[in-house]
This record gives C-alpha cells, sequence and structure tokens, in this order.
C-alpha cells in the first residue's frame, strides 16, 4: 500500500511461525503503526520527486497532543508521482532447431498516480491501566498510465536482418482504489497480573479499473479496439483478543482468538470493436474467506538461562468462490500447527536459538478467483494476465530453526547467524499458459518441496570510527522439488545481500548514507516445458541529510542511482522459442524539507 514511514512507528521482524503469528518461509514483518505521544510533538514534510524529467511532489504531516486522560495523533500525507518506464521484449521462434521468427516489442509508459493516506488515533485512558484507542485509516489511489507499443520483426529471421515495423498498440489503463478501515482497541495492563486486549475491525476494499486497448497494422489503420473494466468490491470484519498471565515464577501463559470473516465481489465485463465478449465462467466470481483460530503459548522460564515456548494454534479456513455459470468450489481446512521455541543465554554477549513450527497458509481469495485481470503493455510468458484458480489447496510447512546471535562490548551492535531447512507440502507456485491466445499466470500446487537458506545479518558500530555505523545481511538458499505437475527440477542457489552504512559529520551538522543490495539470478520452471531466468539484481540507493537549525532540515534521497536494468530470460525446454526480457532502470529523485513544529 506504499504506507509513508511516518505512520510507522517500528518494524518487528519474527524469522519462524509462533502460535500467535503463523507464517510461511519468509516468517512474519510487523508494522507497528504510531501512537500517541506522551507529550504534544509535531512533524511535517514537503518535498518534490523527480523521475526520468518528470515532477511530482508530497506533502503531509504529523501531529500529536495529550490532555488528561485524552489522547490524539493526527497523520496525513498526499503524494503525486510521475509514472515512466521503458521495456523491451525480444522473442525469438524456431522449427526442428531453424529459426523461423524474430520479434521485438517495445513498451513506453507514462502516466501519473495520486495517492493520499488519512491514519488519526484517539485514546482515552480509562483507569486501572485500560485504555481504549479507535483508528480510522483511510487510503485513495488514482493511477492514470498510458503504455504505447512498437512493434518490429525480422523479415529474414534466420539472417537476422530486414527490421520492419509490424504495427503497434496503445493502451490507457484507469485504476482508482479505496480502502477505509474503522478498529476499536481495548487493552488493560495490571502488575503483575499481566495483560488482556480485544481489537475489532472493520475494512472495505474497493478498486475500479478501465482499460482500452488500440491496435494499430503496419499503415497506422486502427484494426480492433478492446474497452475491459474491472470492478472488485470487498469487505471484511475482525476480531483478536489475547490473555496473558503470569503462572508460578517460572511461566507467563498467553491465551488468544482470532476471528475473520471477508467477502469479495469481482465483476468484469469487455467489449471488442463495441460488440460484448463472451467471458463464461470468468466474468465474475463471489468469494468468501472465513478463518477462526484459537492459540495458546507458555514461556517457560526452565532455569535463569534456559527459556523453552511450546505453543499450539488450531485453525480453520474456509474459502469459496462462486463464478458466473453459478459453479461452487469449496475448501474447508482445519489444521493443528504446534511450535517449540528454546533460547539459551548462553552469557550476556552470546544467545543461541533454536525452533520447530508447523504452519499453514490456506488460499486467499484473490488466489482463488477466476477473473482475469489483463496486463499492462505487451502480453508474455514473462507478463502475463494473471488470475486465480479455484482447486487451489493450503501450502503446509515445517520448519526446523538453529541460529546464534552476538552481542559486541559497549553496545556496538550485534550479529547473526540462523540455519533453516524446510518441508513444504504441496508449494504453491505461479504457473502460465496460453489461454484462448494469451499467457495467463495462476497459482498451482505443485507437490513437496525441502530448502535449505542460511541468514547472516548485523549492525554495529566500529570503535575506531563511532560517527559510521554499519548494517548488514546475506542470505543463500537452495530449494528441491519433488514435482506432480512439473519435471521434478532444482531452483538454481538464491543468494542476496545488503550492504548499509550512515555517516554523521557534526561539523557541518551532515549526515549522508545509503544501501546497496545485490541478489543472484534465479531460475525456476513457469510450466512443464518452460524455464525462466530472473537476471542478477543490483540496486544503489544514496540520502543526504543538513540540519539548518535544531526543528527543520532538507533531505535529498536518490534511488536506484544507477538506473541498473531489470529482465528475464525465458527459454521453452523443447527449442520452441527464447524470449529475453528487459526492463530499463529508473531514477528516483526525492528533495523534502522536513520540520518539527
Amino acid at each position: 500500500m506504499r504506507l509513508p514511514v511516518e505512520l510507522i512507528e517500528r518494524i518487528e521482524i519474527i524469522k519462524n511461525s509462533t502460535a500467535e503469528f503463523p507464517s510461511g518461509a519468509g516468517g512474519t514483518i510487523n508494522l507497528i503503526m504510531r501512537d500517541v505521544p506522551t507529550a504534544k510533538t509535531g512533524t511535517f514534510r514537503l518535498g518534490i520527486i523527480n523521475t526520468e524529467d518528470a515532477w511530482g511532489a508530497r506533502v503531509g504531516g504529523v501531529y500529536g497532543a495529550r490532555e488528561g486522560e485524552n489522547g490524539v495523533l493526527w497523520m496525513g500525507f498526499a503524494n503525486s508521482r510521475p509514472l515512466r518506464g521503458e521495456r523491451t521484449t525480444t522473442t525469438q521462434r524456431f522449427a526442428a532447431g531453424v529459426r523461423n521468427d524474430w520479434d521485438i516489442e517495445t513498451d513506453r509508459e507514462s502516466g501519473r498516480e495520486f495517492s493520499l493516506h488519512l491514519a488519526p488515533r484517539f485514546t482515552r485512558d480509562l483507569g486501572a491501566g485500560t485504555r481504549l484507542t479507535i483508528s480510522p485509516f483511510l487510503m485513495f489511489n488514482d493511477r492514470d498510465r498510458v503504455t504505447d507499443t512498437q512493434r518490429q520483426t525480422y523479415t529474414n529471421p534466420l539472417a537476422g536482418i530486414g527490421l520492419t515495423g509490424d504495427g503497434r498498440e496503445r493502451e490507457r489503463e484507469q485504476t482508482q482504489r479505496l480502502n477505509g478501515r474503522f478498529s476499536a482497541e481495548w487493552k488493560q495492563r495490571q502488575t503483575g497480573a499481566g495483560e488482556a486486549s480485544a481489537k475489532l475491525s472493520l475494512q472495505s476494499e474497493n478498486e475500479r479499473r478501465a482499460n482500452l486497448l488500440d491496435t494499430f497494422n503496419t499503415s497506422g489503420v486502427l484494426q480492433n479496439s478492446t474497452r475491459t473494466r474491472n470492478t472488485s468490491d470487498g469487505l471484511e470484519f475482525s476480531l483478536t483478543a489475547k490473555r496473558s498471565l503470569p503462572l508460578a515464577a517460572t511461566h507467563l501463559a498467553t491465551l488468544g482468538l482470532e476471528a475473520r470473516h471477508k467477502e469479495v465481489e469481482d465483476r468484469k465485463r469487455q467489449t471488442v470493436n463495441g460488440t460484448a465478449s463472451a467471458l463464461g465462467a470468468q466474468a465474475s466470481a463471489d468469494t468468501q474467506e472465513q478463518l477462526f483460530a484459537l492459540w495458546a503459548q507458555d514461556e517457560w522460564q526452565l532455569a535463569e538461562r534456559h527459556l523453552l515456548t511450546p505453543g499450539l494454534r488450531l485453525q480453520n479456513t474456509l474459502s469459496q468462490v462462486t463464478d458466473a455459470l453459478n459453479t461452487t468450489v469449496e475448501n474447508d481446512h482445519l489444521a493443528w500447527l504446534p511450535s517449540l521455541h528454546y533460547l539459551w543465554q548462553f552469557n550476556p554477549s552470546w544467545n543461541i536459538r533454536s525452533s520447530v513450527a508447523l504452519t499453514d497458509k490456506p488460499p486467499g481469495v484473490r488466489d482463488l478467483s477466476p477473473v482475469i485481470v489483463t496486463t499492462t503493455g505487451t502480453n508474455s510468458l514473462s507478463n502475463p494476465d494473471r488470475a486465480g484458480n479455484a482447486s487451489l489447496a493450503p501450502e503446509r510447512t515445517t520448519t526446523l530453526q538453529l541460529g546464534v546471535e552476538h552481542f559486541l562490548p559497549q553496545k556496538r551492535g550485534s550479529a547473526g547467524l540462523n540455519l533453516f531447512y524446510r518441508q513444504i507440502d504441496d508449494r504453491v507456485m505461479r504457473a502460465s499458459k496460453l489461454e484462448a491466445g494469451r499467457y495467463v499466470e495462476r497459482p498451482i500446487n505443485v507437490g513437496q518441496a525441502h530448502e535449505t537458506s542460511l541468514v547472516a545479518d548485523f549492525k554495529t558500530k566500529l570503535a575506531a570510527f563511532p560517527a559510521l555505523p554499519l548494517r548488514g545481511n546475506a542470505s543463500t538458499s537452495r530449494l528441491t522439488q519433488e514435482d506432480t505437475v512439473l519435471s521434478p527440477r532444482q531452483d538454481s542457489p538464491r543468494h542476496s545481500g545488503n550492504l548499509g552504512f550512515d555517516y554523521e559529520h557534526a561539523p557541518w551538522k551532515l549526515t549522508v548514507g545509503g544501501n546497496l543490495s545485490l541478489s543472484s539470478r534465479i531460475t525456476r520452471d513457469i510450466n512443464n516445458s518452460v524455464q525462466q531466468t530472473q537476471r542478477a539484481r543490483q540496486q544503489l540507493d544514496l540520502y543526504a541529510t543538513h540540519k539548518l537549525d535544531r526543528k527543520l532540515s532538507v533531505r535529498l534521497t536518490i534511488d536506484n542511482v544507477t538506473r541498473t536494468e531489470q529482465g528475464h530470460d525465458t527459454i521453452d525446454q523443447t527449442g520452441g522459442s527464447v524470449e529475453a526480457d528487459r526492463s530499463r532502470g529508473v531514477r528516483n529523485v526525492f528533495l523534502s524539507l522536513e520540520g518539527k513544529l
């Protein structure tokens, strides 16, 4: 949802599943929103954005105050940014090993996106350690994007000569999204008696997307005009509650409850040259998603330096989708999800962790919906349309973890190393196939997989350079898949890393920093005959902040300094085609004036 960073208080990362926060292979990231401050405070930001010689702006701020038992926090941001991009797809086709077709298609994207975030919070202290928090939230997004596609082909594809025009397309996409949420949270804390809380939320999600695709021949004459309109309306209700209670001197027991009900209506209409298209089953989808879970865990202090946390989650999920032909598919799933975590605080400088957990990932409503969402630009194996799969089964993962943490003296930083082994049953992957002449990507279950990964991270302040904090992480993983749908293959090893720094030069009131991220090439199957390789990626982001006075500063941020290109190479293993997809890197420059009230 592109949340402004000012709305976030902190980020919590949970590397393995717990009874309260079940997760898949990637762990859980919790975004903790800002709370009402204890004293009057306020910040603002005014900025301009430059993307490929196009301009945008951003404005917003945060203001909070507390008077007696009542507190309020106002947060709001508006953002207008340009959309720019260029993508080239080169496709070569073969028959009996001889190249008989060679096409080049170039997409140029332009447009603008406007977004608005409003997120106030209201609190009232009710006495006896009890607080009520009311949190409305509104997000509006309006995007208008035009994609021009130029097609070329070689008249002699075997020799690669005679490049000539082969028509063009122009697509205009207009999308509006409106998300609103209202939540109320009651929380009570009592010294020595634990904590109790309950949160009730009601959320609405609405999207309107209109596409106009005009196709022209080599002479520039309009051949076809296709209008597509997708609408989506969703409503979700959720309730969470938990109670923690100290038991004796060595146990902290926590019980929790979660309930959620979500309904989404997807509709699609399409006309070609003014004539309505027969969309069949995928013209509409009415989906329902329900979840009810009870969970419990105990933080058991076995000894002074040994903590054991067993947990159990009982979870029932129901997913149901009814298409335009009134065919209903239902997935009702009950799961028992145990977890066990162990912490050994070997000494003040070293921690050793281990855990085992079973997690369950039921399909979401978007994974089930048969409505096909048309892609923007050239439809290809690397840029397919997207739809769901009504028969998708839940993915089930068993994870073993062993980790070690080291804390440097004088609070100069820390380092960690974690080893994970995962067995994944009914693994879900996204596969692309031709449907009615267009490539469509749908999630499918492909059997069992085994993954081994190693993750290292650190943050430190060097004793010789205390003004230069460093941070970084690196990971490597290998996944072996025992497919029941695709042929058994092994994903290429995945390597990634990040290295960041911050440097403060006090005499100049200047702070500079940056982050370099790297990821290796990744090869995967996208159907039983086609393999796709994502090219290696690297990105450099930099920033500089200068304090004008105690309350005012100016900040310059440059994302993707080197405008690194991204792309995929897609190969039909039967020798039928080779596709190379390249997207030009886009540099974003953001200059802002930031202040405190």
